[in-house]
């Protein structure tokens, strides 16, 4: 097995989503279907392969805009299998869902990020994966199947991995932004052009901490004081907050964004004819993570949801999901599918990054602290 990229070291916590107060005690503690037994599931594992029947639907609870449609239309032409895609806005929330419906048979397939893998597994609300019912498995890069938040792939298996980043309209925004310094230097030359940032504490805190020189990690009284004034002070000039920001970056209604690296490629494409739209990402550190397939513990349609993740797993169908999304997925037999993508360095990650950047691991006191930050911050 390959040795986990460096910024695996010492991660914990989570990305596009932020633990609230009624969640520190838990992270402490934590710390038409085919039914007869021939089905159609394939032969081959390129396919929805399984070892029990297949249910007549699959239940999906994930990001919205995450899920290439076109995959969900070709497994449901192939299994049988209804796809029902409903979506949650945080972590926190799927996580919320996960713990009130504890003992109900709601979801099937759920997409956490890495520190919510760790606590929904010390929870009891993920199924421990049977390997033998998802051969395609092999094709995951060997540095993607032993990660600390569950080694061996336990409970869970790389979705795709990205990079928290900046991008603005390069007709309108007058310098070049080349760091999370430059980016909040400049905000307050932002007049007449909006400006939004991600609904997500962690990585606007993280990186607001990076662009003073700190780490986002840091629990120190003095450098979160630090951010907080700085996040007071151009909180003016931050005109919306909202984490669903794809389609008013591609319409070009916001002009410069802290955002998820993926999202705002997909934006630079829909603006490939005004070639105005520029990502980056930041010199120096900014947050990496990656989200994950999982099957919820009590998951009504098991087979389906194993023949999903087997499905995904061959190199074609993942090709078509890193196409949609434009992040890295885990399996490098679908990177030659994907044409110029695969050598986008804001996709497939050079070593800079990898080495470089950070994964969230705050505490529960650090969490405390950054939301008193955030909530001040936006009521501001």
């Amino acid at each position: 097995m390959g040795d986990p990229p460096t910024f695996w070291e010492s991660a914990r916590t989570s990305r596009r989503g932020f633990l609230g107060l009624g969640a520190l005690t838990v992270l402490g503690a934590a710390c038409g279907g085919k039914t007869s037994s021939g089905g159609n599931a394939a032969s081959s594992t390129t396919g929805a392969t399984t070892t029990g029947p297949l249910e007549n639907n699959l239940r999906i609870y994930c990001w919205a805009q995450y899920i290439d449609p076109g995959s969900e239309k070709a497994f449901a032409t192939q299994s049988g299998v209804k796809v029902t895609e409903t979506n949650y806005g945080s972590n926190e929330e799927l996580f919320t869902k996960l713990q009130t419906t504890q003992g109900q048979k709601v979801y099937d397939i759920v997409v956490p990020d890495a520190d919510h893998v760790r606590i929904e597994k010390g929870e009891g609300l993920l199924l421990r994966l049977d390997h033998d019912r998802i051969p395609n498995l092999k094709n995951l890069a060997s540095h993607w199947t032993q990660l600390p938040y569950d080694p061996g792939n336990e409970f869970s298996v790389v979705k795709d991995i990205g990079i928290t980043a900046l991008a603005y309209r390069t007709d309108l925004v007058k310098q070049d932004l080349r760091s999370w310094k430059d980016f909040f230097d400049y905000l307050p030359q932002t007049d007449g052009i909006r400006v939004n940032f991600i609904e997500s504490p962690a990585e606007v805190i993280g990186v607001a901490l990076n662009s003073l020189g700190y780490s986002m990690n840091t629990e120190d009284d003095a450098q979160l004081e630090q951010v907080r004034k700085l996040l007071l002070k151009v909180r003016p000039y931050v005109d919306t907050i909202n984490v669903l920001d794809i389609d008013d970056m591609s319409s070009g209604k916001i002009a410069m964004a802290l955002t998820y690296s993926g999202d705002a490629l997909r934006a630079q494409a829909a603006r490939a004819k005004q070639n105005d739209f520029k990502v980056v990402a930041p010199e120096g550190r900014s947050e990496i993570w990656i989200d994950n397939w999982c099957i919820s513990a009590l998951a009504p349609d098991p087979n389906a949801a194993y023949a999903w993740i087997n499905f995904i797993l061959s190199p074609a169908n993942n090709a078509r999901e890193m196409k949609y999304h434009s992040y890295e997925v885990g399996t490098p037999a679908s990177f030659p599918l994907v044409g110029k993508l695969a050598k986008n360095p804001l996709v497939v990650f050079p070593e800079r990054i990898l080495n470089d950047y950070e994964i969230l691991r705050t505490t529960p006191a650090g969490l405390q602290k950054r939301i008193k930050i955030w909530d001040e911050f936006k009521a501001a």
